[in-house]
């Protein structure tokens, strides 16, 4: 049994983990920079560890210390993986990944565990194959596992829907600078989970590459300007913290949260609104 003590006065300062969404999209990138990039407060979780897992496969050098992950970046080229690539239940590893895939020089198989295998991914494998990309769902329902063609992104014009995961949105752009030609992502209906967006395009724009937003309408990206290496710290889990703001706002007490970006692009932070 455990007993819960109400608390009588609250006065705190809490650590909270870092992000997992701004993690992974920062590995994934430095794997594809130009140079060394050093990331500082990296997650270290299922979905990172999937992630750097699945880009030494693509024949990314990434080491590891107590301080930060050191991704050697492969300038947009990607060797073709030697096995197929497992990724547990990595929602954002399996989606971002497959568009990663398609520039390495083979044929790439993204896997995972049976719950991975019932998430759809029949939007972006649409999505990518109007880029000039063969990707398909093995088992023939549009679930992994999958198989992606390499050989490089055509580019050109492509369309998706918004009102399914942004994370499909944000696989297009991140690999979208290496097409062969300028990218531009439509989105069909409203976009949902913008600030997922927001946050894809910042991580993008700090290693060196802007994206055109148009009013959520669609994304373009223009080929021929890669990444740079840099180092890069990632931010405070913002969803992570609503719980002590909550606790902090029920109990009348105080916390401050240590590293935590007050100007985020982390949805989340409207909790504190």
């Amino acid at each position: 049994m455990i007993e819960i003590k109400p608390i009588s006065k609250l006065d705190a300062v809490v650590t909270v983990p870092p992000s997992k969404s701004q993690s992974n999209r920062a590995l994934l990138i430095a794997a594809l920079a130009d140079g060394e990039s050093q990331i500082y407060n990296c997650l270290e979780c299922d979905d990172t560890r999937y992630m750097i897992d699945a880009i030494k496969n693509f024949g990314i050098n990434v080491k590891k210390d107590n301080s930060k992950v050191i991704v050697q970046g492969c300038n947009g080229s990607p060797q073709c993986p030697e096995k197929k690539i497992y990724i547990g239940n990595a929602g954002t590893a399996m989606r971002f990944l497959c568009s990663f895939a398609a520039l390495s020089r083979g044929e790439s198989i993204i896997d995972g565990n049976l719950r991975m295998r019932q998430r759809p991914l029949n939007d972006l494998i649409n999505g990518l194959s109007r880029l000039g990309v063969k990707a398909e769902s093995l088992n023939q329902n549009g679930c992994p596992p999958v198989k992606i063609k390499g050989g490089g992104i055509e580019g050109g014009e492509t369309l998706m829907n918004g009102d399914n995961s942004s994370q499909y949105f944000t696989s297009l752009l991140l690999s979208a600078p290496y097409a062969k030609k300028d990218v531009l992502i439509k989105v069909k209906g409203q976009l949902t989970s913008r600030p997922y967006i927001d946050l894809t395009i910042d991580v993008m724009k700090a290693f060196g590459v802007d994206v055109e937003n148009n009013s959520y309408g669609s994304f373009a990206v223009k080929a021929g300007k890669g990444y740079k290496a840099r180092e890069y710290e990632i931010e405070s889990d913002v969803s992570s913290a609503t719980y002590f703001f909550a606790v902090a706002a029920i109990t009348g007490g105080r916390i401050r949260i240590e590293k935590l970006n007050p100007e985020t692009l982390h949805g989340d932070i409207k909790f504190v609104d």
